[in-house]
């Protein structure tokens, strides 16, 4: 009898950011309301006078043997259809075989009451994926599923059409031809149109691949499009293609019709917005054209004028986006959000819950007060906190105000702009959220409470809760805390104990001796492909403290031999990236120093693994830490901050939130906890060796996790061993550097060092220069 294991895996490898800047289509023309449609404004009539008001309900446990989350759901009448896969797997290194997948149906009616579960099982390959389901106008059940297998020809993926009445008998089962032999071929997504065809989009080993199919089934052909993030069905029945073009200088977000017939793009809209993520079809006579979401509202939108309504804010509805969810619409003007997530620990099981809203006046709704918490381009677990807030308050309500709305095409910095104004001028919002970069300036101004009176008179939170030389990093000069951050991750270098020989400290003229010393090998490979001189000479001012600039008493102290040994380091390192790297040949950093091609990793630890993955690979370690005057420093990189507004009406209401996410039970997100108790928790789950038991009853321990690199480097990690909790630990408990970015600094760096790059200026006279512009810099912004 099999033991069934949850499995882990890592893929540790460069990703490539596809970018699309042309439109590819085919044959379609401009629509000509580029000017019209550009910033449209935001009607937000129903926001203002509506709610839609939440109704929480716990969906059945899906069990261990579940591969992922939902995979999607669908409404239908008065029940909520959704799928996912169920597959047990062979414990590592038996002779036993993987049970064969099955896709499993479940719905429940809107309440979630009378689950019902159908199991389908899908035979043709080793692994299995649902892309999409829809009711079809007879009321059946219809899907896309693939079953893939690997093998030493690659991947072997086929496609199927599957057909099912409510009751789960299966009606119709077909092999669609898409994708090839030995191909890579991943569906990404389908879009159903009301008649019965189909976009399904997919990666293949020549890209993306969009394919057109009749009410048959049968292909019609593939659309020549470079990438798109999905389609939607307007309410009078046509069918869009999301797309991305050059309009002069600025990029947009356009919508391509999609003629089925001459296979084919027809008319082009722009899309009024830059920071969509999905969009959603209407039902024909439906109030809008289709709806769309940013992250923050769900809008309905209007495809003449561009103009987009919010219905909802995703805080407000009590739904964090914190994992997988899927938007359906009910016949009776309700919403549901079906949204399921992984717990934060080896062991957890995914979480199903589905969110029925309703659309209510705000008259009718009890009165909260309301108060604020903003920043830019929010994202992470401060979501899920205000919605645990907001869960609980009976006498107030957090609103999320993510700026990044008022980003445009022509602007993508405004958003940030706009924030940083507000929160100066006394107008931001009552919490601010953001990364101790962002935030530090604003800090310097004086516009954020001292949060160290309302730790220190905290009932429940005390400073010997957490480790003291995070907490004092995050403090200013004077010894006030403005903001506080719940997780944090470690920039340092790491070397091969070998290949840094007898160095456990250093400063920068211990690092350049070092670099002199390389026993013949390019220096350019010192740290990496990735790191330029002029990448470097940013870092190193980033990193070293108040060495180079004292951001609170605004002295610059550049013209030195410390600076200029910096410059003299930059100037071995690479001074390019390759525009066309070869992602074929493509070794990673890790095999490079396992070869000693490349003597030190500018590392960023942020859980145990970190550590681990480079203990596998390079066997001895060394973590020297980023030079400075003093030698080998941590820096701490806290994960996201939140602090008070000094001009907040409702700063105790403002703490109340931010204590919620220093308390034992507040996740961490991935990183490691300020809370020394969490900490010790994560240490322990990662010492715990995971084990089973073999067919002769003994027990065994396995992998934790497999990672695996582009190159063709695999590992599998074990249990943290002593050696490397002890590694682990040093880090985190000597750690006090706390860097600081600034874009203008950056800017200035760029731009003065380009002669000294050349061999047209001196490393002292490019140290003088830089000194004089950021100290000018820096007294300008006192």
């Amino acid at each position: 009898m099999k033991k069934t294991m949850k499995m882990f895996s890592m893929l540790l490898a460069v990703l490539l950011l596809l970018t699309s800047v042309a439109a590819c289509g085919g044959g379609g023309g401009e629509g000509g309301r580029a000017a019209e449609t550009a910033g449209a404004p935001i009607n937000d009539a129903i926001l203002a006078n509506y709610a839609y008001v939440p109704t929480f309900i716990d969906l059945p446990a899906m069990g261990e043997s579940v591969q992922g989350a939902v995979r999607g759901a669908v409404a239908h009448g008065d029940r909520i259809f959704y799928y996912y896969i169920e597959q047990e797997f062979a414990e590592p290194g038996t002779d036993l075989e993987n049970d064969p997948p099955s896709i499993v149906i479940t719905s429940v009616l809107t309440d979630g009451s009378d689950p019902q579960r159908t199991e389908i099982p899908l035979e043709g390959g080793e692994f299995a994926d649902v892309q999409g389901m829809t009711v079809t106008p007879a009321g059946n059940l219809a899907l896309i599923a693939t079953a893939s297998t690997w093998s030493e020809r690659g991947s072997e993926t086929t496609t199927f059409y599957l057909e099912l009445d409510q009751a789960g008998k299966e009606i119709a089962r077909e092999t669609l031809n898409l994708g090839g032999d030995g191909q890579w071929f991943q569906i990404d997504r389908v879009l159903f149109t009301d008649d019965g065809r189909m976009i399904i989009i997919a990666w293949t080993d020549r890209g993306s691949a969009v394919y057109l199919l009749d009410e048959n089934r049968s292909v019609l052909g593939e659309l020549d499009i470079e990438w798109t993030q999905g389609g939607v069905q307007t309410r009078d029945g046509r069918v869009f293609l999301a797309d991305h073009e050059m309009d002069g200088d600025t990029h947009r977000e356009v919508l391509r019709e999609v003629d089925f017939e001459t296979v084919s793009f027809g008319e082009t809209y722009p899309i009024s917005m830059t920071n969509m993520r999905s969009m959603f079809s209407a039902r024909e006579g439906s109030e809008f054209d289709f709806y769309l979401h940013d992250g923050s509202y769900l809008y309905g939108y209007d495809l003449e004028s561009g103009e987009r309504t919010p219905l909802f804010g995703w805080i407000e509805a009590g739904i964090a986006l914190d994992g997988s969810y899927h938007l359906s619409f009910l016949a009776d003007g309700r919403i549901s959000v079906l949204h399921s997530r992984w717990g934060r620990t080896r062991n957890s099981e995914s979480v199903t819950e589905l969110v029925v809203l309703t659309r209510t006046p705000r008259s009718e709704l009890p009165e909260r007060e309301i108060i604020t918490l903003g920043g830019f381009s929010i994202f992470g677990d401060i979501r899920t906190q205000v919605v645990a807030f907001n869960r609980v308050s009976q006498t107030h309500q957090i609103q999320v105000k993510d700026y990044i709305i008022y980003n445009t095409n022509e602007d993508h910095n405004a958003g940030m702009v706009r924030f940083m104004a507000e929160v100066a001028s006394g107008h931001g919002p009552d919490i601010v959220w953001g990364s101790p970069s962002n935030l530090a300036t604003m800090a310097d101004r004086g516009l954020f409470v001292d949060l160290n009176p309302y730790l220190d008179a905290d009932p429940e939170l005390s400073r010997t809760d957490f480790f003291g030389n995070i907490l004092d990093a995050m403090q200013t000069a004077d010894g006030t805390l403005p903001v506080i951050a719940n997780s944090f991750s470690i920039h340092t270098m790491i070397g091969r104990t070998d290949a840094v020989r007898d160095i456990t400290s250093w400063t920068f003229t211990d690092m350049l001796e070092l670099v002199d010393q390389m026993d013949g090998n390019d220096p350019s490979r010192l740290l990496g492909q990735w790191m330029t001189g002029e990448r470097f000479i940013s870092q190193a001012l980033i990193t070293s403290g108040a060495e180079f600039i004292d951001w609170a008493e605004g002295r610059v102290n550049l013209d030195n031999d410390a600076f200029i040994h910096v410059l003299e380091i930059a100037a071995r390192l690479p001074q390019d990236i390759e525009e066309e790297m070869d992602w074929e040949n493509y070794v990673s950093h890790y095999a490079l120093m396992q070869r000693g091609e490349q003597l030190l990793s500018a590392a960023y630890i942020s859980q145990p693994t970190d550590i681990q993955i480079y203990m596998a690979v390079l066997d001895d370690i060394r973590a020297l830490g980023v030079p400075t005057e003093n030698g080998g420093e941590h820096m701490i990189t806290p994960r996201n901050g939140l602090g008070i507004n000094v001009t907040s009406e409702h700063q105790d209401i403002a703490w109340d939130f931010i204590r919620q996410t220093l308390l034992p039970e507040a996740d961490a997100d991935w990183t490691f906890p300020l809370r020394i108790d969490r900490f010790e928790d994560m240490m322990t789950e990662a010492m715990t060796p995971q084990l089973w038991t073999n067919e002769d009853g003994v027990e065994e321990e396995v992998s934790n996790m497999g990672v695996g690199f582009s190159d063709g480097l695999m590992i599998n990690l074990y249990a943290l061993t002593a050696e490397e909790a002890a590694i682990v630990r040093s880090i985190v408990e000597s750690a006090s550097l706390l860097g600081r970015f600034d874009d203008t600094v950056t800017e200035m760096i760029q731009e003065e060092t380009l002669p000294f790059f050349a061999g047209d200026r001196s490393a002292a006279d490019t140290a003088r220069i830089l000194q004089n512009r950021i100290q000018t810099y820096l007294s300008e912004r006192r």
